[in-house]
């Protein structure tokens, strides 16, 4: 990338990070272009250099912070070794970290969505959807060797996805639980959602 546009970018980069801080403070609806250039000192025609209007900055934050979130969550979906017990357990535990890390990115997330295009709406559906089912089919892999017992792996997939995507509405770092003991007691939690008992587990391998 040539000076010019790793200059462009950054430059990019400064009114996105002072945009989102906005959003999440005051709300999109109430944030306006003449607050983003208060908050970097700069004028709006220096905004309008690189994004069109506020829905063009809101959806390029999305498309780069929900690209990195699922990036991260995805990697345990995607990877086969260990088992469907191993492989939950660090779905969770990286889901509630990167809660945690991006709380800010999951609230706007949740709360400004009806401020997208219906084609940003539709692309994220398809992201989610496809999460959802691979973490359907990891589940539907442990009722088949038997570590997990649910009837419908599709609903457990969904109740597991949604007791941590809300982590960011609660979680507090001035709480009693740590991030790291708050995502192994979600992940023995999403555990007992499938039915995994260990002892039954232990017993079926010895036998």
């Amino acid at each position: 990338m040539s000076v010019k546009k790793q200059v462009r970018e950054y430059k990019r980069e400064l009114i996105l990070s002072a945009a989102t801080k906005l959003f999440y403070e005051k709300g999109f609806q109430k944030t306006t272009i003449d607050d983003i250039g208060a908050a970097l000192g700069v004028t709006k025609p220096f905004i309008y250099t690189y994004f069109k209007n506020k829905y063009a900055i809101l959806e390029d934050w999305f498309d780069q912070a929900f690209f990195d979130l699922y990036e991260d969550v995805a990697d345990p979906l995607n990877n086969t070794d260990g088992s469907p017990v191993e492989r939950l357990r660090a779905f969770v535990t990286v889901y509630v970290r990167s809660n945690i890390e991006r709380q800010r990115f999951t609230a706007i997330l949740l709360e400004e969505e009806k401020n997208l295009t219906p084609e940003k709406i539709a692309d994220i559906r398809a992201k989610q959807r496809e999460f959802d089912v691979k973490l359907a089919s990891l589940i539907a892999e442990g009722v088949a060797s038997g570590d997990f017992h649910v009837d419908d792996p599709r609903i457990a997939s969904l109740a597991v996805s949604g007791m941590v995507r809300w982590v960011h509405r609660w979680y507090s770092d001035k709480g009693r639980m740590s991030p790291e003991d708050l995502a192994a007691s979600l992940a023995q939690l999403a555990l007992n959602l499938v039915g995994y008992h260990p002892a039954l587990a232990a017993a079926r391998t010895n036998g």
